[in-house]
């Protein structure tokens, strides 16, 4: 590389490098969604974990709202250090109620997760189990996280989904009663026992207490939206990369 070229390239280097990095600091975070998570095997028992971000920089996570459908039975749910938990049966047999609820200075911060454990019977043979879920921050908001998923696009507030077994037909999918199964709908037009998310004030929670025990708390280092910034940085990177060519000439 000549003088001549080092004298140019150095300055649009940099450039393009305060650029990178001023894009990353405004880049704003990759969405992240509450997720159910257990290793699982039909006909074994299994134990769930609700994972919870605390999305909202203004508000905390105060109380999690979890439906389980009547093809799982909950067998046990482990107390959370700082959260009271609720259980009850859904009428009709329809499924279980739970309600977990933060005490004071236990809310989930911002940019903070927290697991919810839950222990269930016989894991149904099908293809996926779902489980409609409130949010509740402590500004009232709640996100319904009830939304399914019909195309390539993931929706804004997607249903937690427990994949049993991947290779099944999507249909076999029952979240109501062993012998039914719910009909896709376009995702203009939500399912209408599954409402689409609201945003309500929160109300008063009635929830029983149960023993305490520590559990993990996850840190608030939202890692994931470095990914969007990293690829902002890539392409100013290449611009700069099209401007050297350019002083070469």
């Amino acid at each position: 590389m000549s003088r001549r070229t080092r004298r140019h390239t150095a300055p649009l280097v940099i450039a393009a490098a305060s650029a990178a990095g001023a894009l990353l600091l405004c880049a704003p975070p990759a969405s992240a969604h509450v997720r159910v998570i257990g290793d699982v095997i039909p006909g074994q028992p299994a134990t769930l974990n609700f994972r919870v971000p605390s999305e909202l920089k203004e508000a905390t996570t105060v109380r999690l709202t979890v439906d389980v459908p009547a093809t799982l039975t909950v067998t046990g749910v482990p107390s959370i250090d700082g959260w009271t938990v609720q259980r009850t049966r859904e009428p009709g047999g329809k499924g279980t109620r739970l309600v977990w609820t933060a005490k004071p200075g236990h809310e989930i911060k911002p940019g903070a997760s927290r697991t919810f454990p839950v222990r269930v019977g016989a894991i149904p043979d099908q293809r996926s189990v779902e489980f409609d879920t409130d949010q509740t921050y402590s500004n009232g908001t709640i996100a319904s996280w009830n939304q399914e998923q019909t195309g390539a696009e993931e929706p804004e507030f997607p249903v937690p989904e427990l994949v049993i077994d991947p290779a099944a037909p999507a249909n076999s999918s029952d979240t109501d009663a062993p012998s039914s199964s719910a009909p896709a709908t376009p995702n203009d037009e939500p399912r209408q026992d599954r409402p689409a998310p609201t945003v309500a004030a929160a109300a008063p929670s009635g929830s029983a207490d149960e023993p305490d025990h520590d559990s993990d708390d996850d840190s608030g280092t939202p890692w994931a939206w470095l990914g969007g910034g990293t690829v902002a940085a890539a392409a100013v990177a290449g611009g700069g990369g099209f401007l050297i060519r350019r002083s070469r000439r």
